[in-house]
């Protein structure tokens, strides 16, 4: 009988890990001479300075009750990726590609998902508003 408690003990751990997948995405954007940064992104996301010339994402992607082939589905289908568009010569949007995400079903129930997305800003910008980021000393083209 303790032989079947330690073996239980031992096993219980293991099976609560493989019941949530994880994954962490990097992405980095260049900036080139973009004056204006604008926010779009789903969920809740962290800003941290660094001084760096790019924005690089990070984005944790914790899902409970769903198997790996389906994260690696989510992932491929780019429900997690962050982009970059061009608004106006020197104003971009850095947006979330996925900005319904539906719930995730499967056999087994609904799939617990959690996001959360750090965003590190060149030390450059300074923070607008919330959503809106502008360099500390634009740049400016002959023509201007």
């Amino acid at each position: 009988m303790k032989k079947h408690v330690l073996l239980f003990a031992l096993l219980f751990p293991a099976v609560l890990m493989q019941a949530q997948l994880q994954q962490i995405i990097h992405q980095s954007f260049a900036l080139d001479e973009m004056n204006e940064i604008n926010l779009d992104l789903y969920g809740e996301y962290e800003i941290e300075m660094w001084p760096g010339s790019e924005i690089l994402t990070e984005t944790k992607i914790k899902l409970t009750n769903a198997k790996n082939s389906i994260l690696k589905y989510l992932i491929e289908n780019k429900r997690y990726a962050v982009k970059l568009d061009t608004i106006d010569e020197r104003i971009v949007t850095l947006l979330s590609s996925d900005q319904e995400r539906r719930a995730i079903k499967t056999s087994k129930g609904t799939c617990v998902e959690e996001i959360s997305i750090r965003i590190f800003m060149p030390d450059f910008f300074e923070k607008k508003t919330e959503k809106n980021w502008v360099r500390s000393k634009p740049l400016v083209t002959k023509e201007d």
